[in-house]
């Protein structure tokens, strides 16, 4: 005998994963999650914030990030194009301004709770492939978290190693032979496995780390008050010092503009690097098109867009914000990243000059002179190309005033990936948890950023020297992040026309587009010159999809339930009524047309449910089944006297269904829920159950139901017939 057409364990077809569930009273057409118009309720806040500051003071701790970039981004820009690396930076800079920028200040707008371009990212693509797009994303974070702290250890290990001090130096070379003594005493096998090791750069990249570490003990709870002083401090030494360098290198080329002329007659002659092949000149359209081949290799100057976005809560808004829209802290948002942009772009293109003019090309490719630390061989007095020492350009510089900047460059560069690093805890495990994956334990413990640092320590001792391996993951992982929230941008902007009416050829916006396929094509592009950022960020996914995927089996029948909301204040009243009902009947309905007086009749003759007792319609729809935890709203409503209860929003029918049962078994009787009996594959009930949160409903709601927290003689009932 066939089964009757109210629910059974069998699953309709899968729902395809860019389908959004019909609109229902007091759910919003576009299928975004209402507002609950529950009076009483508290209305949904934030997680707050240690504490708010003014964006300036904000902006000190974005510029450790970004404004960091100064101490190795002028010596990178020379090495990958040679005497261009004044003009590519002025693409660099129109990069920044005409894309980087705009994306940002509109993620600003939708994303201001600190989600940044993931928070919209999750908003906009719903469903598996959303949640698959989101998991690349976060690995390319965690790549961006890993080799921030590791290149800018590195970075500043460099400044370390090659300070001239003597006395320095010598300490240096002490250490080196102690390390070596100590070596020779171990045995043949830890003799083999640590050559290369106990090299003085890596030494103190580590020593780096580890000082550096223990600062963030102090600060482990996030940015508090302190570390924005300790920010603010580093930052404005720092930007002081800077400032000097390139404004004396500045002064020196205006006084000699025959060292311009010099570069520039290189630059349009085809000597743009010294000992190789000149080109034929062509003109400004060959400068042009050996320039912009040459943008994804400097696009390090660009780091700390996101940062911004994730240090958002930290923004003092108006005292009148509304809370879910803040106003205030979106302005202050937006002119924070614009003042960012524009002063870090001025000093890229002032740096650059001034380096690639001023400093000889032979220095800049040696370690131990100007690679890495272009500014820093000005400040310690090095030798300019047209002979002179840089005092000539400041008196002040010189072993001492160059000993002060290196301090002042490692300390901004050692709290630079410290900053990223303390964004872990409040970006990464909530949406792995998202995943399926328990993290609030491991939030607790700490477990997360321990791995992180461990790996830290790994690629640091690995890559031992190899500055141009952590530069490159870097730089891939930072690509990466732009072109990820140019898509989120796009694609918002793209439903958000759509809803509004309008055609489709003015539905693309120009602007995010283009700069989602600069980001894109510079990705692919460095990737593949360099896969080291694009190998760990897929170890990252493989390992967070096979975990995940473990982790959503096991936990496939945990009771993921928060609360339900109520769609209208009749609705909540009926609810309060059903819970006070001496022995309510349950009988789930698949989503659809039904006569319900058929259905009825059909229950209560095969269930033989006598005409007293009172009939429940539960009607169930899954909106988004890759979610793990649900906050399902609830409309209630009477179709010629017989009650539905409508629960949309679900991940899950089984659970709905079951959350339903166990709140209406609170109070009054016990309910029993009634199921049709299923012909579907167990198997591929199952498999739907996890995948798609609507097959094998009748022994799912049992499962959860008996190993629900509540007493025996409180549990509903199930029925199969």
């Amino acid at each position: 005998m066939p089964a009757p057409d109210f629910l059974s364990g069998e699953s309709a077809d899968p729902p395809s994963s860019h389908s959004e569930p019909p609109s229902r009273p007091g759910e919003p057409p576009d299928g975004s999650p209402p507002q609950p118009t529950n009076t009483n309720a508290d209305p949904p806040v934030p997680a707050p914030a240690p504490f708010r500051a003014a964006w300036p003071w904000v902006l000190c701790v974005i510029g450790l990030d970004y404004l960091s970039t100064l101490a190795y981004q002028p010596s990178i820009a020379f090495g990958a194009a040679g005497r261009l690396a004044p003009l590519v930076t002025v693409l660099i800079a129109l990069v920044t301004l005409g894309f980087a920028l705009p994306v940002y200040c509109y993620i600003a707008g939708r994303s201001p709770h600190g989600g940044g371009s993931t928070a919209l990212l999750e908003r906009v693509v719903p469903g598996w492939f959303g949640k698959l797009l989101l998991l690349v994303l976060l690995a390319f974070g965690a790549v961006d978290l890993v080799f921030t702290r590791t290149f800018s250890t590195a970075t500043a290990a460099e400044h370390l190693t090659f300070n001239p001090h003597p006395q320095w130096q010598q300490a240096l070379d002490d250490a080196t032979r102690w390390g070596d003594t100590a070596r020779a005493g171990l045995p043949d096998w830890a003799k083999r496995r640590s050559d290369g090791l106990w090299h003085r750069q890596t030494v103190v990249s580590l020593v780096i780390l580890v000082l550096s570490t223990a600062t963030g003990l102090l600060f482990f709870r996030g940015y508090t008050r302190n570390f924005i002083r300790l920010a603010a401090l580093t930052v404005l030494v720092y930007l002081v010092m800077t400032l000097v360098v390139v404004g004396s290198g500045v002064a020196y080329l205006v006084d000699h503009p025959k060292l311009i002329a010099s570069w520039w007659a290189d630059v349009w002659s085809g000597n743009w690097r010294p000992g190789a092949d000149a080109p034929s000149p062509g003109g400004w359209g060959a400068l042009l098109g050996a320039c912009i081949p040459l943008i994804p290799a400097l696009c390090l100057g660009l780091s700390g867009f996101e940062l911004t976005l994730m240090a958002m809560p930290l923004v003092r808004g108006r005292k009148d914000d509304d809370p879910q829209k803040p106003r205030g802290v979106i302005r202050n948002t937006r002119l924070l990243l614009t003042l960012a942009a524009v002063t870090m772009s001025t000093y890229l293109l002032t740096s650059t000059l001034v380096t690639t003019v001023l400093i000889p090309p032979g220095a800049q490719e040696v370690n131990g002179q100007a690679k890495y630390r272009s500014l820093a061989y000005l400040a310690h007095g090095g030798a300019l190309s047209d002979g002179q020492s840089a005092i000539a350009m400041n008196p002040v510089f010189g072993l001492a005033f160059g000993t002060v900047y290196d301090a002042a460059t490692v300390a901004i560069l050692a709290l630079a990936g410290l900053s990223f690093a303390l964004t872990l805890a409040s970006w990464i495990p909530p949406y792995l948890n998202r995943l399926g994956m328990e993290f609030s334990w491991s939030v607790k413990l700490g477990v997360l950023a321990y791995l992180f640092l461990a790996l830290k320590f790994v690629l640091i001792a690995y890559y031992a020297t190899d500055i141009d391996a952590h530069r490159a993951a870097y730089l891939t992982a930072v690509l990466a992040l732009f072109a990820f929230a140019a898509l989120a941008a796009t694609v918002d902007v793209w439903q958000r026309r759509t809803a509004r009416g309008w055609r489709k050829v003015l539905r693309v916006p120009p602007v995010f587009l283009l700069a989602l396929a600069t980001f894109g094509a510079c990705t692919i592009l460095v990737a593949w010159t360099r896969p080291v950022g694009a190998v760990v960020a897929g170890a990252f996914v493989a390992l967070v999809l096979v975990l995940s995927v473990i982790s959503r089996a096991w936990r496939s029948t945990e009771f993921r339930f928060e609360a339900f909301e109520f769609a209208d204040k009749v609705t909540e009243h009926e609810w309060e009524r059903l819970m006070a009902a001496d022995l309510p009947i349950l009988v789930p309905l698949r989503p659809g047309k039904h006569d319900l007086r058929a259905r009825e009749i059909e229950v209560r003759t095969r269930h033989r449910i006598p005409g007293t007792l009172p009939i429940m319609f539960v009607l169930a729809e899954v909106a988004d089944p890759s979610n793990f935890n649900q906050h399902p709203l609830v409309r209630i409503a009477r179709d010629e006297g017989r009650v539905v209860i409508h629960i949309t929003r679900c991940c899950s029918v089984a659970h709905a269904v079951a959350a339903c049962a166990l709140e209406l078994a609170k109070t009054g009787g016990v309910p029993e829920v009634h199921f049709g009996w299923s012909v579907e594959n167990p198997v591929t009930a199952n498999l739907h159950f996890v995948l798609f949160g609507i097959g094998n409903v009748p022994w799912m709601v049992y499962t959860l139901i008996r190993r629900a927290d509540v007493p025996d003689d409180r549990k509903p009932h199930v029925v199969v017939a």
